[in-house]
């Protein structure tokens, strides 16, 4: 009789737990697949930032924009750096790719740096979290002189 007793007051328990363990892994997968999106976004931005850098130095070298040129290293004229940044990104399709996509570059000496940004909307959006988030990333290229 007790035990018949003690196994009614236990009725319905493994539904609450079911509930709670459902929740939580929707929660955990919604997690996983946010950050694995936002992850390969900004790869991709890593990716074109370097291309960009990459096309910023070649095309100093190709229209000789240098700012100066001595026996150690090349300057890089800045506005050019940056016109070609912006030729690039307009010639892979970046904005259209991309919308909202800034691009910063800075030239120091031999060097370009290339600093993206740009918003990214989750694919999963959760109650009470922010729904888009923004990617940042960087590259960078020099021209040394042999």
């Amino acid at each position: 009789m007790t035990s018949r007793r003690r196994r009614g007051q236990e009725t319905g328990q493994i539904t609450g737990m079911l509930v709670i363990f459902a929740v939580c892994l929707l929660l955990a997968i919604s997690a996983v697949t946010n950050i694995a999106a936002s992850y390969l976004r900004r790869q991709a931005a890593t990716s074109l930032a370097d291309g960009a850098a990459l096309s910023a130095s070649d095309g100093a070298a190709a229209a000789g924009v240098y700012g100066s040129l001595d026996d150690t290293h090349v300057t890089i004229d800045e506005a050019a750096a940056t016109a070609a940044v912006e030729a690039y990104l307009q010639q892979v399709g970046a904005h259209t790719t991309y919308p909202g996509l800034e691009a910063d570059v800075i030239v120091d000496g031999p060097a370009v740096f290339v600093y993206l940004s740009m918003p990214f909307e989750l694919p999963v959006s959760l109650p009470g979290a922010p729904g888009t988030t923004t990617i940042h990333a960087s590259g960078s290229a020099v021209m040394p002189i042999y």
